[in-house]
């Protein structure tokens, strides 16, 4: 609900926004970040844009190591499998959120300046979302 307040705030259309945890590579400790998702058929895509800076964001640095993790939306916790796209996968998919996440284009053009390519994460939950 407050995120839809902000936006609303903001002028801009809401986009839903789900809790992504995963297991650190380095401590193996849970760590969860809030996210903006997009979906593409029964997958969820999250982008690591940071804004466009240098550095991936842990969280995919994260996925990269173990791909297990929770994602919880909709008022549901549920297991997923996360992984980056990658060559023709990842083409399709930028351009698939790029049509509906604003600042993607402009995020990569900024990455791009550092020698970086924004991971898309695609997310498998391992049951439904749905609402019950």
């Amino acid at each position: 609900m407050i995120t839809w307040q902000y936006t609303r705030a903001a002028g801009r259309p809401y986009q839903p926004s789900l809790l992504l945890t995963t297991i650190g590579r380095r401590t193996g400790l849970l760590r969860s970040s809030v996210l903006p998702y997009y979906p593409v058929g029964a997958d969820l895509v999250v982008c690591g844009t940071r804004g466009g800076g240098p550095w991936d964001p842990l969280w995919a640095d994260n996925i990269r190591a173990d791909g297990h993790c929770w994602v919880r939306a909709h008022r549901r916790l549920v297991p997923a499998i996360g992984r980056v796209a990658s060559g023709e996968e990842r083409a399709r998919l930028f351009e698939t959120v790029a049509a509906v996440h604003g600042g993607l284009r402009r995020y990569q053009e900024q990455a791009s300046a550092h020698g970086r390519e924004i991971p898309l994460v695609v997310l498998t939950p391992r049951a439904p979302l749905t609402r019950r």
